[in-house]
């Protein structure tokens, strides 16, 4: 009889464990799901580029036969800063500003002869935009398109070179003003730092100049790739 009631309260026991875990699996409560936080591109930033750039230079004035041509390329370096508006949850507009320092010089013969060469020596101080940007961002990732306004400050030197002298025959400064326009991507790497990869190109047109007792027509456009980092707020 102890034996009966002992295998009777053993199985009853049994019963009752498997119901309370079969409540808890059935009851258990779900994990909170996991929200990947986005990105916003909205807001200021400041940061500072470098690159290389290819200036294509043309001359033509009274006394050359043909338009000069000649390539100063060299490095650009500055600062940039803008205001990022998020117009939907992935259309990006900006405007930006920047000024570089440029290194673009070149020295090139114009016209030569036995005794004498003349000689047209070009040089690029600084270039500087004030552009609007569209984009369309995937996560942290913006590509985009720029365009605008354009700067530069020109000086053109001229002179004529024997073996033993040099005789400065004119010199010009100018600052033009002309149009860029361009592309490139940022990618945020922290909610405030971004990096940049960019192309661009400036074109500020023929102006005619006056270089002393010279009569000149003088163009310019250059190719800029550039890389930049920098703090958006």
């Amino acid at each position: 009889m102890n034996n009966k009631i002992l295998l009777l309260l053993t199985i009853f026991a049994m019963q009752n464990a498997t119901y309370a875990l079969a409540a808890d699996a059935i009851y258990a409560a779900p994990e909170a799901p996991v929200y990947e936080e986005t990105f916003s591109w909205n807001g200021a930033y400041i940061g500072a580029q470098a690159g290389f750039s290819a200036a294509r230079n043309k001359l033509s004035f009274t006394g050359l036969p043909n338009e000069a041509s000649a390539n100063s390329n060299g490095f650009v370096g500055g600062i940039f800063a803008g205001y990022n508006w998020a117009i939907t949850d992935t259309i990006i507009y900006g405007l930006e500003g920047d000024i570089n320092f440029a290194n673009l010089k070149k020295d090139t013969t114009l016209l030569s002869n036995q005794n004498a060469n003349f000689n047209w020596n070009i040089k690029t101080d600084f270039e500087g935009a004030i552009r609007a940007r569209l984009g369309v961002s995937y996560q942290r990732w913006l590509p985009y398109i720029a365009g605008g306004v354009s700067i530069a400050r020109l000086k053109d030197s001229f002179s004529l070179n024997n073996a033993t002298n040099t005789v400065p025959v004119a010199e010009s400064t100018t600052t033009r003003v002309g149009f860029t326009i361009g592309a490139g991507v940022d990618y945020a790497v922290t909610d405030n730092i971004l990096l940049r990869a960019e192309y661009r190109y400036n074109d500020y047109g023929k102006k005619s100049i006056s270089a002393d007792n010279l009569s000149l027509d003088r163009k310019l456009s250059s190719n800029n790739v550039r890389l930049g980092i920098a703090y958006k707020f």
